[in-house]
């Protein structure tokens, strides 16, 4: 009978438990992330959050230069020398037209 009370007591376990990380940070990044958190939040909550917000993130492709996506696709063998070198043409023309 204890049994199946102690049992009915006890709280289900996570589905994705937390594991042990350590990073090294800078002294200096620590003292700023101190000084954010008030006394009673969790640092480690904080972080988990920070990297879900970065992991989330959609990647801005119009930062990259249209002449390095164009090096990317021949590196990556998707275009040969030629393809690359008349594209490459191509975009500096417009560039220059813009």
């Amino acid at each position: 009978m204890f049994e199946e009370v102690v049992g009915l007591m006890s709280r289900p376990r996570s589905t994705d438990p937390s594991v042990a990380l350590s990073i090294a940070v800078p002294l200096s990044m620590k003292t700023r992330l101190d000084q954010v958190l008030a006394y009673k939040q969790s640092r480690s909550k904080w972080i988990c959050h920070a990297i879900n917000e970065k992991l989330n993130q959609e990647f801005d492709y119009t930062s990259i230069p249209t002449t390095q996506l164009l090096g990317m696709l021949h590196a990556r063998n998707v275009v040969d020398y030629e393809l690359f070198t008349l594209l490459k043409t191509r975009v500096e023309e417009i560039e220059a037209g813009q």
